[in-house]
């Protein structure tokens, strides 16, 4: 190593950001931590930091969203696993299964969502209710549950009737 590469100058906040850029590039590119270092001429053991640093201060994705990213980032690694078997090779069969367990653990995530229950209908309804009352409305005037949805798009309510 010459005396250059020991002295090199310090990087700017700008300079830092690119670098996170770069780091967080290649981890998502599957490169591991010591050739990350090597490409960013800093330790294996910094770039763990700086990853630590940038996650800890990461604002936490709710699940669905949190799913739906993992989900894209799993895509490749299925394309890939399912050209490796179409050419014949055998070894892909267990990362294929792998990446396959990961996408249905958070398919399971994103199609959990979607369930509404009486909990939520009669949060909802308290919430409309209190608007009303918010509003000056006739303190009469409530809104009650009807029945509830069918699953048959062409069997659903889609107006709410308020009493009179």
């Amino acid at each position: 190593m010459d005396e250059t590469e020991k002295l090199r100058p310090r990087l700017n906040i700008l300079g830092k950001a690119e670098r996170r850029k770069r780091i967080f590039a290649r981890l998502r590119e599957g490169w591991a931590y010591d050739e990350i270092a090597g490409e960013e001429r800093i330790s294996a053991e910094r770039v763990r930091q700086i990853v630590s640093e940038v996650l800890g201060k990461r604002v936490i994705d709710r699940g669905e969203d949190h799913a739906h990213l993992q989900l894209e980032r799993l895509m490749p690694a299925l394309r890939l696993a399912g050209e490796s078997i179409g050419r014949g090779d055998i070894k892909a069969i267990a990362p294929l299964i792998k990446v396959i367990d990961r996408i249905d653990k958070h398919l399971a995530t994103v199609v959990a969502r979607d369930y509404y229950g009486p909990e939520e209908r009669e949060k909802l309804l308290n919430k409309i209710n209190s608007i009303i009352a918010n509003l000056g409305y006739d303190p009469g005037v409530t809104v009650s549950p009807g029945p509830a949805l069918s699953p048959d798009p062409a069997q659903e309510k889609t107006s709410v009737e308020l009493p009179a």
